[in-house]
Order: C-alpha cells, then structure tokens, then sequence
C-alpha cells in the first residue's frame, strides 16, 4: 500500500490552517499518511496550532523555520518526505471528503508516476467545478500541451499527486516568488511515464484577492513571461507539441497590466511585437487560443493597444457601477 506524504507550507495561516488540517483527517480512511506542516516564520498563532495538531495526531509533524517563502518551505519540506507519493495543500485551502480515498485508491491500482484530480474554485465559500477536459488515462503529450493552453489543467500542484522520487534532484526557487510550482512541474513532467486523471473535484483552491498573485508589478509580470517562455523552447527542443497560449497570456499580461509602465516598456514592446508577428498565423487561426487573447494580440500588432486597453478600462468600471448598484437594490 503506497504511503501518502503531505506537505503543508504555512505563513500566517491562523485563521485558515485548522479547517485545512482537519478536512484531510476527515477524509482519512486509514493512517498509512504523514502530514508534513512546515511552518516559514509566522507572526500570528499558526505554530501554536500546529503544535496541538501534533500533540494529536501521531501522523502529523510540524518544523518551524524564519521567513523564506513557500520555495523555502516546501524544499524544507522535501527533506522529512518518507512516502512513496507526494501531496501539496496550501494552509487557506481545503480539501473533500473523498480526497484521501480516491488518491489511494488510484495510487494503490496504477502506480502512476503523476495523479491528478478535477478542483472547486473557491470564492467567498461557493465552490465552483472546474473538469479538466482529459480521459482517465492520459499521455504525457496530451498532459504537456493542456498544460501549455492553461485551461482548467493550470501549472500549480495542489491538484497533483507525484512520484515522490521524482523531487530528490529537483528543488522549488527561493529567491523568486512566483511560478514556483511551474519552474518545478517543467522540470518533473518529462519523467511522467504513467498519468491518471480523475474527473472528481477533490480540492477547494480558495481565491484570496490579497495574494502576491494579484499584486503584481510589470518586472514580475516580466519575469513571469521568461519562466514560461523557458519551459516553451525546452518542450519543444524534446519534441513535444506545445500550444503557445501560455506564454501569449504573460505577454498579453505584461502589455495590459494597468500598473507603470517602466523604462523597459517601450524595448520590451518591441521583442512582444517580433514574437506575434513571427507567430501570427498560429495566434489568429487557432482556436487553442482564447479569443480574448487573440484579440489582444491582434490589437498589439497594429499598434493600438492603448484603445483596447482604455476600453477594457471603461468596461470594468461599467462592471464595477453596475454591481454597486445591484448590490444597493437588495
């Protein structure tokens, strides 16, 4: 029977941590588990949490470390894995009650390399489905180019159970907080030689308006585009067929960003506009390509991106009226 490690990367988690921790002992339906809680140099009462789960849960083990970002802690993580596979959870997250039985069920009949499940989107406590449009047994190409298109297959690994071997070469950045998930899967998803998919939503990813994810300058816009621009050429230098919406959407980001636009700007716009012309006929033709993003692009080539931009302005404050109004009337 495969045993499960789960990591649990933890900064001021108080309020959110306990729901986390107890929705996975709820679904427990045996303790061949180890719930790995690393806590990266909290301010609020998330250790002293932690330390009562640990004093009542044999199977759980918490670490304390300074501030160093998710990078830091989930490599730390790594170090005190004794499983055969291994789950990630963030602390605001949660997961359902099948979550446990359906990974070991899948883990125990096929051996995968990877396992992955449908999610519920999360916001203000409605969850929303989101199925990923793959069969039950999946090759690494169809896994790789779903990847690229970034639909509902999105590049984090909370929805993902590995191999735990995979990781013993591989860590997570710790100086650049973003797309640590991505930087990983890019080098990991290669060696997937056996994939499982089950179509059950079995994690809640809530959305929380307050992450670094939506507080993004055009630098780390920037830096984002050359992480994805890095896993493109190296898919495509192996042979595997890759979509090139994944980094059409960092670029159409980087351009419609409403934040300053910096001294880089105007020569960045330059290779963005070189990159949509060489690639013109797969982003106007293909429909893998979101029609917002062909739009977008479309609208960068002929060089009147800032009407596009004044308008998708004009559209949100529209939409931000009307919903304050909807909002007054009940």
């Amino acid at each position: 029977m495969s045993k499960l490690s789960v990591i649990i990367p933890a900064y001021n988690g108080g309020k959110t941590i306990g729901k986390c921790l107890d929705s996975i002992i709820n679904s427990l339906t045996d303790q061949n588990v180890e719930i790995i809680c690393i806590d990266d140099g909290s301010k609020d009462n998330t250790w002293k949490i932690l330390q009562k789960y640990e004093k009542n849960y044999k199977f759980i083990a918490i670490v304390h470390k300074e501030n160093g970002g998710v990078g830091s802690a989930r490599n730390l993580g790594l170090k005190y894995v004794t499983g055969d596979y291994i789950a990630w959870v963030d602390s605001d997250d949660y997961v359902t009650s099948e979550w446990y039985s359906v990974i070991q069920k899948n883990l125990n009949n096929y051996q995968p390399d990877c396992f992955f499940f449908d999610y519920f989107i999360t916001t203000d406590g409605k969850n929303s489905p989101r199925h990923i449009r793959l069969p039950e047994v999946v090759s690494l190409q169809d896994f790789v180019f779903e990847q690229s298109l970034e639909r509902e297959l999105k590049n984090f690994l909370c929805n993902q159970v590995i191999r735990a071997e995979l990781f013993h070469d591989v860590k997570f950045n710790e100086t650049y907080h973003m797309l640590e998930d991505y930087e990983v899967l890019t080098e990991i998803t290669p060696s997937f030689r056996n994939i499982r998919h089950s179509k059950k939503c079995l994690y809640c990813y809530v959305q929380n308006n307050n992450s670094l994810t939506h507080n993004l300058n055009r630098n780390i816009l920037w830096k984002n585009g050359e992480i994805v621009k890095k896993r493109h050429l190296r898919y495509s230098q192996m042979g595997l067929h890759v979509s090139v919406n994944d980094y059409l959407m960092q670029l159409m980001n980087y351009v419609y960003s409403n934040t300053e636009k910096n001294i880089d700007f105007y020569n960045r716009g330059k290779i963005i506009r070189r990159f949509l012309r060489e690639h013109k006929k797969e982003i106007l033709l293909n429909d893998d390509i979101s029609k917002k993003n062909r739009i977008k692009a479309l609208c960068t080539m002929l060089g009147i991106e800032n009407l596009l931009r004044f308008l998708l302005y004009l559209k949100s404050k529209i939409n931000e009226s009307f919903k304050k109004k909807l909002g007054a009337v009940h």
